[in-house]
């Protein structure tokens, strides 16, 4: 740093910083490290541009940030505006490099990684949101993201976040992660009031379209070097727009682009223009992960997850999605398409009878079926939802698009539009359809009423599916376990025996053990159930994990629940299943094998099966499972192993995301119960807190019928050694 910068440095920050090094340019201002010499601490040190000051003044509730705790945020120790019109954010220096750098010099990711990426993003910004009022980012970007050595990631740059409340606006994204929202502003008025929107050709930051007046865009010219007029309000922009004004769904669209980029290692288009579909690249990535992405970068915002915790709960339920996907989609590569029968100028032959029908009418109607269904395969799901109503409006009498619109609605998780679009279909007086085209019609309406919990319209949706394709062995299958969700045994041997007679072999297969199984679990035969089990792990195949996953779940369940003389066997089915599977089932079958290897260790009274089920959680978070039960259980697990010093920090995280729930803070006075034991002066003031703020919570709980003997031993410690 040179002579006037460092004099600079010094009028702002004082003496209070030393082995101060520039460490380049960003977006908005200048990067430094530094170390804060009162708290001993190397921190970054962003100083925004003084022509950035007039538009952070929009936003003076930002000091907000110096309160947020997350594990994968920085630490913000402060935000200060100096008199000389710089403003800098000190923040905790994270060690590793950034996403940017990290996919250009190791190439795009897989899945694995790529899943935890997205699952550690998404809860970080959840948290943001969270906030009251929330709070966005505005900016998420591979290079706003660093990657830690241990592989985690941490959200840095808050320069361009805002306190999401009327009257505060935007001012700043980077082009190719922005959403299209944060694109369009207003550059002049028209007349009648509204305005004219434009495509900013942008390198760099851009200003933003968010709540209030238009006066954050000041300092901004139009694309063809004029000064704008900003009479107009942001409000006006919106409707100009048609993209809407920034909300929680403007950061899930950064999360998809910079999966996007992580994924593939090409930055999404810098513009409105369309941005390459993800299926395109050919990527070794599951359906529904590509779904995923796909919706969170939805140029409409009502088209993508309301925030990042819905998006949060796709991805957790993934491997699910994956499964019973399947058995809403393979039907449809068994319809014909009704174009091969034209075979006369003027005319087709369809179905019983031949009906007179204009070739180019209906080469339209088909074509856009096609055109929807390949939109659909690659999820351009406006495009294929566009095409699909347009043939519908030329043949409301033919069932194909239909069944196409209402996969695609299932697709997409909109499950009651999914139900509206099958009926939508009965109501009509259908002439023209294949006996599969109906079954995949009930098949979608099935598996959408059992996301919803509707086990019985699922069951009688499959029945009808059954009726008009019974040869099909996934139908019969999916509808044995709605009946048995229903608790309904009887039903669902009836099916299986259905299943026996309509499919030759059928007795054999992985679908009919799996399901024979279940119902001898939930009878009480448990031999026969474990037995069941076996041979549908032996009947499944490479080609479906997702049935080999199922298996061996089952099996585990069984030797669950016939107890400990079956402890061996459920580890190491669970073990055998870990090892055949792809990395991608880690999280289906790490669980239960992480509880197996407890319950040895309490029967042993060993810590080996602790350590190994220590280790089993930690690698499911590293796999993206982050929920409450598992860093509870890996905290936990840490205190019985007595490494106290690592289950305060796992508590301590939890804490933050967690704070109304009794047991974080009951197993954190544990914790810190046995630190302070091991003073020589022992304070237990700390625990007292946190056990009292547990007694308060646990109330709570109990009202809703909640009993934990657990905290019997916290109330006995309270009254006799935490003083």
């Amino acid at each position: 740093m040179d002579y006037n910068e460092y004099q600079q440095w010094m009028t702002d920050l004082g003496s209070g910083y030393s082995s101060i090094r520039p460490l380049g340019e960003g977006g908005m201002g200048t990067l430094y490290q530094a170390h804060k010499d009162s708290l001993d601490v190397d921190v970054v040190i962003k100083r925004v541009k003084q022509k950035f000051k007039g538009r952070l003044d929009e936003r003076a509730e930002a000091n907000i940030l110096k309160t947020l705790k997350h594990k994968y945020l920085p630490r913000i120790y402060d935000v200060i505006e100096s008199p000389s019109g710089y403003v800098y954010t000190i923040m905790d220096l994270i060690e590793g490099e950034n996403m940017q750098k990290y996919v250009t010099s190791h190439g795009p990711v897989g899945q694995k990684l790529a899943y935890r990426w997205a699952c550690q993003l998404c809860e970080v910004i959840a948290y943001l949101h969270s906030q009251v009022p929330p709070i966005l980012h505005c900016d998420i970007k591979p290079s706003n993201i660093m990657i830690t050595p241990n592989g985690d990631i941490c959200l840095i740059d808050f320069n361009t976040s805002l306190v999401f409340s009327k009257g505060v606006l935007a001012i700043g994204a980077t082009p190719g992660y922005a959403a299209p929202e944060q694109y369009t502003r207003p550059v002049d008025t028209v007349p009648g009031g509204g305005v004219n929107d434009e495509t900013l050709p942008l390198d760099g930051t851009m200003p933003l379209r968010g709540y209030g007046s238009a006066a954050a865009y000041q300092n901004a010219a139009s694309s063809t070097g004029s000064s704008a007029n900003y009479s107009a309000t942001a409000a006006m922009a919106t409707g100009a727009g048609g993209y809407g004004t920034i909300s929680k769904r403007t950061d899930v669209y950064g999360i998809g682009a910079t999966l996007y980029f992580a994924v593939t290692g090409n930055a999404p288009a810098h513009s409105l223009k369309e941005v390459r579909p993800i299926t395109t690249y050919k990527l070794k990535l599951s359906r529904s992960f590509q779904s995923i992405l796909t919706r969170a970068m939805q140029k409409r915002q009502e088209d993508r997850f309301c925030d990042a915790q819905e998006m949060l709960r796709a991805l957790q339920d993934i491997h699910a999605i994956d499964g019973r996907y399947k058995s809403v989609v393979f039907g449809q590569r068994m319809v014909a398409v009704f174009s091969v029968l034209l075979a006369i100028a003027g005319g087709v032959t369809i179905g019983l009878g031949v009906q007179r029908i204009g070739v180019e009418r209906y080469s339209a109607y088909d074509s856009l079926v096609r055109k929807g269904r390949t939109a659909g395969e690659n999820l351009q799901f406006d495009e294929a939802e566009k095409a699909l109503d347009e043939a519908i409006a030329i043949y409301d009498d033919q069932l194909e698009a239909y069944v196409e619109k209402a996969v695609l609605l299932y697709r997409q998780g909109r499950y009651q539009e999914c139900l509206d679009a099958v009926e939508n279909a009965r109501s009509r007086d259908l002439k023209y359809y294949s006996s599969q085209s109906a079954a995949n019609l009930y098949c979608v309406g099935a598996e959408a009423n059992y996301a919803l919990g509707d086990y019985a319209s699922a069951v009688t949706m499959y029945q009808s599916a059954i009726q008009f394709a019974p040869r099909v062995s996934q139908y019969y299958q999916e509808l044995a376990t709605a009946q048995l969700q229903l608790g309904d045994f009887s039903s669902a041997e009836e099916t299986l025996s259905q299943m026996a007679q309509a499919i030759p072999g059928s007795e054999q297969s992985s679908d009919y053990f799996i399901v024979e199984g279940e119902i001898a679990r939930r009878s009480g035969d448990l031999e026969s159930a474990l037995y069941d089990a076996r041979e549908a792990i032996a009947a499944s195949t490479d080609d479906d994990p997702e049935q080999r996953a199922r298996a061996y779940r089952l099996a585990a369940d069984v030797c669950t629940e016939m107890g400990d003389d079956a402890l061996d066997d459920e580890i190491h089915l669970l073990e055998l299943g870990l090892s055949e599977l792809p990395d991608s089932y880690y999280n289906v079958l790490g669980g239960p094998l992480a509880e197996a290897y407890i319950r040895q260790a309490n029967a042993t009274g060993s810590d080996t099966g602790r350590r190994n089920a220590l280790e089993i959680y930690q690698k499911m978070q590293e796999n993206g499972n982050t929920s409450l039960e598992v860093r509870l259980n890996t905290a936990m697990l840490q205190y019985q192993l007595k490494s106290f010093a690592d289950a305060e920090t796992t508590l301590e995280a939890l804490v933050q995301d967690y704070p109304k729930d009794y047991r974080v803070f009951m197993w954190l006075a544990f914790v810190k119960g046995e630190l302070a034991a091991q003073k020589s002066s022992p304070n237990y003031a700390e625990t007292r807190n946190d056990g009292q703020q547990a007694q308060q919570l646990y109330k709570e709980a109990q009202a809703s019928g909640v009993y934990d003997p657990q905290m019997e031993e916290l109330n006995r410690m309270m009254l006799n050694y935490w003083k």
